[in-house]
């Protein structure tokens, strides 16, 4: 690869208008990355923020499945991986847990927060 051509540091979701973070900066528990997301600054952008569940799941393709039925992300999403990724939103029944999305079959599930999982920040 060509190393004078660099990937973006963010997306725009054309379908949300939602700024998202282009790399993931890798896992981290649930409270460590409410910190990194509130000091991240990219392209001299502040206000970034760990996706609502609601925002995570809008990259989701739920018009097409795979084999086993489960949702794929949307093709249009440049970054690609299968990895469980941190939502702001906390479990209702426990504070002490918040939602991820796998998406690797579009699970939806909650995980105590001291768990680590992926983390890609938003804005907008």
């Amino acid at each position: 690869m060509d190393p004078e051509i660099q990937k973006p540091l963010t997306w725009i979701d054309p379908k949300t208008g939602l700024e998202w973070q282009f790399k993931s900066p890798g896992k981290m528990t649930w409270y460590q990355a409410q910190q990194y997301a509130a000091s991240l600054s990219l392209e001299g952008k502040k206000g970034w923020r760990l996706p609502t569940l609601a925002e995570l799941e809008s990259l989701l393709d739920r018009t097409k499945a795979r084999s086993d039925g489960r949702p794929i992300m949307r093709e249009d999403v440049p970054f690609r991986d299968e990895r469980p990724y941190w939502s702001s939103t906390t479990y209702g029944a426990n504070s002490g847990s918040a939602w991820i999305v796998l998406f690797d079959g579009g699970y939806i599930l909650s995980y105590y927060k001291w768990n680590t999982y992926y983390v890609r920040c938003v804005r907008g």
